[in-house]
């Protein structure tokens, strides 16, 4: 089984919304919602969609992707 995608999205249903758009099921998608959810992750794919920017971590969390070297897409 492939590594779980993580979606930074600031609301759960744009996170929904964007695992639909990609046609993942819910084990195949996480919600990035803190930074503490890509510890001991070594270059994860992240798909940002909706209101991101908006999440209340978000400076701690993009601290993260760059801590390990995440592989982010942005999804229109």
């Amino acid at each position: 089984m492939s590594e779980p995608i993580f979606i930074l999205a600031g609301t759960s249903q744009q996170y929904t919304d964007a695992r639909r758009k990609l046609a993942l099921i819910p084990t195949e998608a996480f919600w990035l919602t803190s930074p503490a959810k890509l510890t001991g992750k070594q270059a994860p794919k992240v798909v940002r969609y909706g209101d991101w920017k908006s999440l209340p971590k978000i400076q701690e969390i993009e601290a993260a992707l760059i801590a390990v070297a995440a592989e982010v897409i942005d999804l229109s």
